[in-house]
């Protein structure tokens, strides 16, 4: 899977109205006492692709929350609303062959809730096996969609796409547009996860369209009622009339309509077209307050809310997230409160308000504890660990940051764990360079030292293994900065034009001029000058907005002339790692 940015690692919550404890034990009810009035023979109502009850509105406006994109390609059971979906999942005793199916998607939810995703797969393929043996195509299609959340949820993507592409079919078989229509979004999600963007964007345009030629409301058959046996020469038009009585349902789309644009509007702040992210997102936030769906709005106004602090919009980040989680606060959906609360401490954090930062990370914490959410819990404790290096409480962020490695390791969340085992390695960097200042290199302590270099070359392997170019680069970076600090310049100045070659790719511009000036002057202190006057040049017509003014005066010293050349450079080498920044 390809999770965003090292500090979107929240786990995400659902679409539609997921399966809990109290609407498994609802179904149940409905068969295992025999003295009970029995349902249809169809069983209870299931659930659509997205949580919706069958015999209700596809994708139909519900206050069931959602948090960010994951969670609406899920649907069923990607995530956890509140404490009571981590109950113990029930046993199938009392239910009925017809209602089995069901049942097992019901209870296949709720494991997946736990973390429990073997169980839950076991699950999902009994009830495809189920619906496969009663011809329930729709039902197939359903399970389908529940197994391609729980592939994107173990990283599988492939596989992902694979059960979407079968759903899709099945929905089209049973001419259930509206089914194709989610199957095209979730399947539009899982080609983002495994690297196809322009097929992600092709299906995310086709669902779109699909909704649009459905508008937002459109009328079904009219319900058949119960057929009159005809008496001999009796006419059969009162049977007709009869099936003709009942007025159409209306089904909705504004919120699946919805959920698509606010979709594409994700994949577009990925590619960086951030005009058509915000029309999208305005689009789908209109068609959420039509529909009347809080849970949407809130979702799309959290996601504008990150573009907007992206974009260093800070006041209308600001107003975003708090919209966002008074609307999560309204449907009790604690998952998307989290999610807001961590994202509001990050924007305090970047607003230098550590204390409100603070407060934010420590409820959107207990929250995900109490949901059991490990990659939430690691996030937050990821930017609370960030939050106290900048405060200099060290042995807190050490700790918060062995949390956060510890719960990414167990969430199987690579990319997370690449991003702390980089911050903790920073600190420990860090606190060698400061007593190195005081008392010098030869006489800074070894341990901190080579804790940082694992540190590093842990996070290097798993980069590597990501293809996260950036990640690699910011690596590299720091790597070289220990080299030239302990004097080996030569080692510097490779790591240094690895790094630059990594982000000239990325278009990172910000950080291609922070390496620049590093190059600058690494240059400058091995007394070649023009290299370096070249180098620092370069840093300043690559700087950006995002540019340090660290990074300005830097490479303003070495034009300067303010770095002197160091008269022999392997005078001040540490002997304990000459070149050993060079393994990976």
């Amino acid at each position: 899977m390809r999770p965003r940015a090292d500090a979107q690692f929240e786990s995400k919550g659902v679409d539609g109205e997921p399966p809990t404890q109290r609407s498994f034990e609802g179904v149940a009810e409905c068969y295992a006492p025999p003295s009970a009035p029995k349902s249809s023979p169809q069983g209870a109502p299931r659930s659509s692709p997205h949580g919706a009850p069958r015999s209700s509105p596809h994708g139909a406006p519900s206050s069931a929350p959602r948090s960010s994109s994951l969670g609406e390609a899920l649907g069923d059971g990607a995530g956890v609303r509140s404490s009571r979906s981590s109950a113990v999942p029930p046993t199938l005793e009392g239910v009925p062959p017809e209602a089995r199916g069901q049942a097992l998607r019901e209870r296949g939810h709720l494991l997946l809730r736990r973390n429990d995703y073997a169980s839950a797969g076991r699950d999902y393929d009994e009830a495809l096996a189920v619906y496969r043996a009663s011809g329930d195509v729709i039902g197939q299609a359903q399970v389908l969609m529940d197994r391609g959340a729980l592939r994107l949820r173990e990283g599988a993507a492939v596989q992902a796409v694979r059960d979407y592409d079968e759903a899709f079919a099945l929905f089209q078989t049973a001419g259930d547009r509206a089914g194709e229509g989610e199957a095209l979004r979730a399947r539009g999600f899982a080609r983002a996860e495994e690297g196809d963007l322009g097929g992600a964007v092709c299906d995310y345009d086709q669902a779109i369209q699909l909704f649009q030629l459905l508008g937002d409301r459109e009328p079904l058959k009219a319900r058949a009622a119960p057929r009159k046996t005809a008496a001999p020469g009796e006419s059969d038009k009162e049977g007709g009339s009869a099936r003709a009585s009942e007025p159409p349902r209306a089904r909705v789309y504004g919120a699946a309509h919805g959920r698509a644009l606010k979709a594409r509007g994700d994949l577009r702040v990925r590619l960086r077209n951030l005009p058509g992210a915000a029309r999208d997102y305005s689009s789908a936030l209109a068609l959420f307050q039509g529909a009347g769906d809080r849970a949407g709005q809130a979702s799309v106004l959290k996601a504008r809310g990150d573009m907007r602090l992206g974009q260093d919009n800070v006041s209308g980040a600001a107003r975003d997230y708090d919209w966002a989680l008074t609307l999560y606060q309204a449907t009790d959906d604690h998952l998307g409160q989290a999610s807001v609360l961590k994202a509001r401490g990050d924007l305090r954090s970047r607003q230098e308000d550590l204390t409100g930062a603070e407060r934010d990370y420590d409820q959107a914490l207990e929250l995900f504890t109490g949901m059991r959410d490990l990659l939430g819990q690691a996030a937050v404790l990821k930017a609370r660990g960030d939050l106290r290096a900048r405060q200099e409480d060290l042995v807190d962020a050490v700790r918060d940051y062995d949390r956060a490695l510890a719960l990414f390791r167990a969430g199987f969340e690579r990319r997370g764990q690449a991003a702390v085992l980089k911050a903790r390695g920073d600190l420990r960097r860090k606190q060698f360079e400061l007593v190195a200042e005081l008392v010098g290199v030869a006489a800074a302590d070894a341990a901190d030292l080579e804790e940082a270099l694992a540190d590093y070359d842990q996070a290097l392997t798993l980069f590597n293994a990501l293809e996260d170019g950036g990640g690699q680069a910011g690596v590299l970076k720091v790597r070289g900065d220990l080299a030239r600090i302990q004097g080996d310049l030569g080692a510097a100045l490779e790591l240094y034009l690895d790094a630059k070659r990594l982000l000239e790719v990325s278009g990172n511009a910000s950080e291609l001029s922070a390496v620049l000036a590093e190059i600058a002057r690494t240059h400058a202190l091995a007394g070649r000058a023009a290299e370096a006057r070249g180098a620092a040049e370069q840093a300043l017509a690559r700087a950006d907005r995002a540019t340090s003014a660290e990074v300005r005066e830097l490479a303003e010293a070495v034009l300067g002339g303010q770095i002197a050349a160091r008269r022999d450079e392997c005078s001040t080498r540490d002997p304990r790692s000459p070149r050993g920044f060079r393994r990976s």
